[in-house]
């Protein structure tokens, strides 16, 4: 399965869109973003569409971009260029990192042409590539083209940095964590002999006639007296329970490892009542020296651990926050906010510069700040609301502290508030009200403003990340940004998962309901999250978090009838309401997922991606856009067709690509030297100033990687204040404020297309560039106590 980084835009920012979904078989063979140009013929003519750029894109609903073109063919026998300057309406589709853009509209002009002449050139134009279509353009390659601080991004907010419980082990270890003290249900409550642990990452039983817990570790079964103290040691045989366990999906992954086999090795097990992280190395850690810099990378663990060699300190980097300590014992203590300069400067070839994305200040940081940012959207039919929310007893509503008059339902696994005496729910992605705390409840509009002051170290903050985009008498759209998810951007500018121990703290407090923690309330912590830009977000790490993922309750409470059913607890980067065995497996280099929020009315989480080359390089598919069809060629290149409703393009790498449009308006070719030519009267002329060199345009400085925002706040007034197409130009004469700019738009279109084949290659599991920074290694087998599905 691949997973495709591309986005929609108009028929002159055409892209290959490849509609990925977590469905294996919707997904294999899908290509990846070819790149550009891309030709169009019809009608005797060639039009070639060099590749837009984006001078903003506002709300992340209207694009606005200019691209150059050229045309051959008809009258004319020499070869054209012109420009094509448009808003496009934007839809993301964040599982395959595509926008799509939607009725366009359109200019054309064509410098150096007389009037008449363009007229004539601008109609076959449009006869070949109709304004009317919809086309895709890849995610990456777009936002590299903007200013983050001229984008409308996720506010900061408090979040904790304090360091949780850390554990080391230089042998093959688990971590078996309690959510508080443990709590055991009847597996039968007619039949209390045999207990399930309740509020636990593992599967944990408890046999009440020998008085044993039994832990299943994958095949194979361990046994202690006491589940907190141990000690644990390899089961000679289980109990007659575990034999009649019900025939239910529930407990098919247990029932399959009954009476499991004989084991291998012991691992050490760490149990623990709180979110906690562990360290496994194998063995004493070994180091891999990180070039051109004091780090050395911890290589035999799965774990992101550097040593520094200036100041003699370990760094631990988990959630999107550092930690410090001079041995892998600790003590740890926070070092987010004071991280040594080694780590901004580690080089971008490097197999750890995925790190950069969590080191404040680097463009990195900037870059996951901004892609976090760009929201998805669910549409809803008015008509089809449905909403069962149930409580434990009778509705209580709780002030929330910090909030403007906002309560909470605190014995609800739903997220319920009572605002001026009127009831909401944020469930799904999607925002409901009801005249009762137990409904009827509707499709919302119009969510109360003090919602959106919950704070951050509240577990219900992630609600405030949805909101109304529109609606009509029949439809809603809700948008969601990633902190829905649980990422949220700390005061320092960098995107963290969960706000850490201060929410932990409060759920672990909650006495009103012992079953009331769905998904995405984050702890942060004992799930080993970790960011990687060409998962598009955060996502869970070892095995030894267990067949769950990660710290949390994962059974199952309902109130109609009293019992509990087993089901992964939705925790981690990976929760999800379709539970954490189909969401997301630990234990496996097949497949990896990050945070999602999966809805009734489709996915609005980020995307979904197996490592490995399991797709098939030929075929087409059909789909609402059209048909796509694709092949690699014997010459290592490759021919793209699209076949729209309306016309078709192929994509082919017989063309430079290093065609621009300056903000003057006129046509722009980077050179070989590094300086630039302009086109002008039917050929190309070097600009005056010329040759200037560009030999960082594989990387710079964030305000220089980034498009000039002078086209953002100038672009009405050249618009209309732009001269007639007239043939009279001024040969060779760009101010420096424009050759400036052209470099910037150099660097952007670099920077993105770097980006796009990184991401599509990881995708693809040849790592691209985004590796997770560790020696793997530490542990990689996975067990099959699995987790079951609500």
């Amino acid at each position: 399965m691949r997973f495709l980084s591309v986005v929609t835009i108009s028929p002159f920012l055409i892209l290959l869109c490849s509609a990925a979904t977590p469905d294996k078989g919707a997904t294999a063979g899908k290509p990846s973003d070819p790149g550009w140009p891309r030709r169009f013929k019809g009608s005797g003519q060639e039009v070639v569409v060099y590749q837009p750029q984006a001078d903003s894109w506002d709300n992340y609903t209207k694009l606005h971009y200019r691209a150059a073109i050229s045309v051959k063919g008809g009258s004319s026998k020499k070869e054209i260029f012109g420009v094509v300057e448009g808003d496009a309406d934007t839809a993301v589709d964040p599982e395959t990192r595509t926008v799509e853009l939607k009725r366009t509209n359109y200019d054309l002009r064509f410098p150096g042409l007389k009037p008449e002449e363009a007229a004539v050139v601008e109609k076959s134009v449009r006869q070949v590539v109709p304004p009317s279509s919809s086309f895709v353009m890849s995610l990456d390659r777009v936002l590299a083209l903007l200013d983050p601080a001229k984008q409308p991004t996720q506010r900061p907010v408090e979040v904790s940095v304090d360091p949780p419980k850390i554990l080391y082990s230089p042998k093959s270890a688990i971590l078996v964590m309690f959510m508080g003290d443990p709590q055991f249900k009847p597996v039968d409550k007619e039949k209390p002999d045999l207990m399930f642990g309740a509020n636990t990452n593992w599967d944990v039983f408890f046999d009440t006639t020998d008085s044993k817990y039994y832990l299943l570790n994958g095949d194979n079964w361990l046994t202690a007296s006491d589940p907190l103290k141990g000690p644990w040691t390899a089961a000679a045989k289980l109990p007659a329970g575990m034999s009649k366990l019900p025939p239910n999906e529930n407990w098919s992954d247990v029932r399959k490892n009954i009476p499991g086999k004989k084991a291998k090795e012991i691992p050490a097990v760490f149990v623990t009542t709180e979110p906690t992280e562990m360290i496994v190395t194998k063995g004493e850690p070994a180091f891999t020296p990180v070039t051109g810099t004091k780090l050395m990378r911890v290589s035999n663990t799965d774990s992101t651990v550097f040593l520094n060699s200036a100041d003699k300190q370990f760094y631990f980097l988990v959630a999107g926050r550092w930690f410090r300590a001079g041995n892998l014992s600790g003590p740890w203590a926070a070092a987010s906010n004071d991280l040594p300069k080694e780590f901004a400067a580690i080089p971008d070839g490097s197999a750890v510069a995925a790190v950069k994305s969590t080191v404040p200040g680097t463009e990195e940081a900037k870059d996951a700040v901004l892609l976090a940012s760009v929201p998805r959207t669910t549409t809803v039919k008015t008509a089809d609301a449905k909403l069962d929310v149930s409580y434990k007893g009778e509705p209580k509503f709780v002030a929330i502290k910090g909030a403007n008059n906002v309560q909470y339902a605190t014995n609800s696994p739903y997220a319920v508030f009572l605002v001026n005496g009127g009831y909401y729910c944020c469930d799904k992605g999607a925002w409901f009200s009801g005249g009762t705390a137990k409904g009827r409840w509707a499709y919302c509009t119009a969510v109360p403003k003090e919602i959106y002051t919950i704070p951050a170290n509240h577990p219900t903050h992630n609600v405030t990340y949805v909101t109304v985009q529109n609606s009509t008498p029949t439809t809603v759209v809700y948008s969601q940004t990633s902190g829905y998810s649980g990422e949220y951007v700390a005061a320092n500018g960098v995107l963290m998962f969960g706000a850490g121990l201060l929410v932990g703290a409060l759920i672990a407090n909650n006495n009103d309901c012992d079953y009331c923690y769905p998904a995405p309330y984050y702890y942060s912590y004992g799930c080993g999250a970790h960011y990687n830009y060409g998962y598009g977000g955060y996502y869970g790490a070892s095995h030894y978090y267990g067949p769950y993922g990660g710290a949390g309750r994962y059974a199952a409470y309902n109130p109609a009838t009293g019992t509990y059913s087993r089901g992964a607890y939705a925790y981690g980067p990976a929760g999800g309401s379709a539970g954490v065995r189909q969401a997301y497996n630990p234990y496996t280099d097949t497949y990896a997922a990050r945070a999602a929020v999966n809805t009734p009315y489709g996915s609005s989480g980020r995307f979904y991606a197996e490592q490995g080359n399991k797709s098939a390089w030929g075929g087409h598919e059909s789909g609402a856009r059209g048909t796509v069809g694709w092949a690699e060629t014997n010459k290592g290149g490759q021919a793209v067709a699209w076949d729209t409703r309306q016309g078709q393009g192929a994509v082919a790498k017989d063309k430079n690509g290093n065609v621009y449009v300056g903000h003057d308006g006129e046509v722009y070719k980077k050179n070989q030297g590094g300086g630039w030519n302009q086109y002008e009267n039917g050929g190309w002329n070097n600009v005056e100033g010329n040759p200037k060199t560009n030999s960082a345009a594989s990387r710079q400085p964030d305000n220089t990687a980034r498009q000039s925002n002078t086209a953002v706040q100038d672009r009405s007034s050249a618009q209309q204040n732009r001269p007639a197409q007239t043939a009279n130009t001024s040969a060779g004469r760009a101010s420096r404020d424009s050759l400036d700019s052209l470099d910037q738009a150099a660097n952007a279109r670099t920077k993105g297309n770097r980006q796009a084949s990184q991401v599509s290659q990881f995708q693809r599991g040849g790592g691209g560039g985004f590796e997770r920074p560790s020696g793997g290694s530490a542990g990689r087998s996975r067990p099959s106590g699995g987790g079951r599905r609500r």
